[in-house]
């Protein structure tokens, strides 16, 4: 049995896998059409946290070697990158901080469009709004980080399905643990 006075970082890993998990299916219940948007906040940005939270601990568990399959943490991050699915968490890192930070209402309810995910049987979707319609961070270093966040977010979150690319960043933790032997 494990020692609950010791930080084991896989069980740490697996705990933000499963909150990220949990948030992400509060997330889908909550984006009903017709949904308040504020009503899809909170587990919208719960859903942000665990999966910077998830993203943040395999690239420490990298960096310790606990995780040797990347040799780096850069090599994490470039294989996380070039991956369909993993290169959404550069845009869901910005999206975190406008909500954690400014508390940004960072997606609406809009009509039908592509892209869209099916099922899709009532036409509407969460949509992650355009980064320029979202209040930017007061502080001269915050700016700067979101500055360097942006343009994925801009590429790879904006106009598109809130639910579709956080099912891609859910793929991606798939495919790390896996390769991982997580």
């Amino acid at each position: 049995m494990n020692n609950p006075l010791i930080h084991d970082q896989k069980q740490m890993l697996h705990a933000a896998l499963s909150g990220f998990d949990g948030a992400r299916q509060r997330l889908l219940a909550a984006s009903q059409p017709g949904a308040a948007p504020p009503h899809v906040f909170a587990p919208l940005t719960e859903t942000l946290w665990w999966t910077v939270s998830a993203d943040d601990s395999f690239e420490e568990l990298t960096d310790t070697r606990v995780i040797t399959y990347w040799r780096s943490r850069a090599d994490y991050r470039q294989a996380r990158n070039a991956d369909e699915s993993g290169r959404v968490l550069a845009g869901l890192r910005y999206a975190r901080d406008r909500c954690g930070h400014q508390l940004a209402l960072i997606a609406l309810e809009d009509g039908l469009r592509l892209p869209f995910a099916l099922p899709n049987a009532t036409g509407q979707a969460f949509r992650w709004r355009p980064s320029a319609q979202l209040p930017q961070p007061r502080s001269n270093s915050r700016r700067a980080q979101a500055e360097r966040m942006r343009p994925g977010y801009d590429t790879w979150l904006a106009g598109r399905p809130a639910a579709m690319t956080v099912e891609s960043a859910a793929n991606w933790f798939a495919h790390a643990a896996s390769e991982a032997g997580i």
